[in-house]
């Protein structure tokens, strides 16, 4: 997947790279989307919002940024209890096992470059243990935006395992930490569509390519679309202990609405060639709850085939149930003639819940209540030149 988005974003740049040569053949397919993307609007009404030429951009960006992703198992375990006469009953234990990949906070470094409200981006983690990288594809325009972003994160896993109540002659409890890191991926894509669109430019405060000359706000539509991926060395004694599952797959479909207000202290419109004198200040706030209508889960389980060899052997697909999540995003833009400086902070959270089944002998009941969320939150600081 990495191998892939790479290639696309380098076809990316190198595409940008390719249209101002190909000016003279302005009849060409690419040169005419282009053209109709880059362009700008015209429901926009210029008192409200200015609409500088599309320029080539350069962005170097600094960010902190957490992740986390657990997961929880709930069912029976079989034991036997002696009943007083020489004999043994089957006894159903309460049994619960919880895993969390979850680092701490990471500084990561970046880099930027686009055209007009096109743009493709890397960060990566400078220091610490484990990996925690994005690569991202983004079009923001004043009315709508969508973000295609590669997320990859791995880091040591702790794990908690209990049977029984404290009291129990059954009772057990073990936590820990895995030997090997356990390992997250994510492909994510967002989009968000504003009503508004006459007075309102959603993109103000993160990008400068459009600059928001007044206060105002919009209702907004968005949706949110999430393959992913969750696993552990099948060795591992948290994957033993849940039957062998030891990757988790996940497609999840959600659509919402909410409210974007961008606060503009001051505007200055510029008074000279290539933007000189504009200055420019942006706030916004966006929150958008969200519905999960499609939320299907695939678990694979490993089966023991050698000394050190695990090998898939079953898949268990569970139909997670309707959840609410949400989308909160908030940034700061300052322009001055071709420079912009953006701080922006987002949080994502999706949660799943349903059932699904473990291929485990002393289990008393195939169904197995399973849950688990998703969390991550990023603070990104963007330096940017139009050129």
């Amino acid at each position: 997947m990495m191998n892939c988005l790479r290639s696309f974003a380098v076809s990316f740049l190198a595409l940008l790279a390719f249209v101002p040569a190909s000016a003279q053949g302005n009849d060409s397919f690419v040169r005419r989307v282009l053209d109709r993307i880059l362009a700008p609007s015209l429901e926009l009404d210029p008192a409200a919002v200015y609409q500088p030429e599309p320029r080539w951009t350069i962005a170097i960006t600094g960010d902190m940024r957490q992740a986390g992703m657990s997961q929880n198992y709930y069912f029976d375990m079989a034991a036997l209890t002696p009943d007083g006469e020489g004999k043994y009953i089957i006894e159903k234990i309460p049994t619960s096992i919880s895993s969390r990949l979850a680092g701490g906070v990471i500084g990561g470094v970046g880099f930027q470059a686009g055209l007009g409200g096109l743009s493709v981006s890397l960060s990566k983690k400078f220091k610490g243990e484990g990996v925690n990288n994005t690569l991202s594809f983004d079009y923001m325009s004043a009315g709508y935006a969508f973000q295609l972003q590669y997320f990859k994160f791995s880091d040591l896993v702790k794990y908690d395992f209990v049977m029984g109540e404290p009291g129990s002659p059954h009772y057990q409890e073990f936590s820990g930490y895995t030997i090997n890191p356990g390992q997250m991926r994510a492909l994510i894509l967002d989009t968000f569509y504003a009503f508004n669109r006459r007075t309102f430019a959603y993109s103000a405060a993160y990008r400068g390519s459009v600059i928001q000359r007044r206060s105002a706000g919009s209702w907004m539509f968005g949706s949110k679309l999430i393959l992913g991926d969750y696993g552990l060395d099948p060795s591992e004694d948290v994957a033993l202990w849940a039957g062998g599952q030891a990757k988790q797959t996940s497609t999840q479909v959600s659509f919402g609405g909410g409210y974007s207000y961008n606060f503009v202290p001051f505007h200055r419109q510029p008074y000279g060639d290539r933007e000189k004198g504009l200055r420019n200040l942006t706030v916004n706030v966006t929150f958008l709850p969200m519905v999960t209508m499609f939320n299907q889960f695939t678990s694979t389980e490993y089966a023991y085939t050698d000394v050190g060899v695990y090998t898939p052997s079953k898949k268990n697909v569970m139909n997670g149930n309707l959840l609410v999540n949400y989308v909160a995003r908030a940034g700061v833009g300052y322009t001055w003639d071709l420079n912009t400086v953006n701080i922006n902070a987002s949080y994502d959270s999706y949660a799943y819940k349903g059932n699904a089944t473990l291929n485990y002998e002393t289990v008393v009941s195939s169904s197995v209540k399973t849950t688990g969320d998703f969390q991550r939150w990023t603070v990104n600081l963007r330096f940017c030149r139009h050129f």
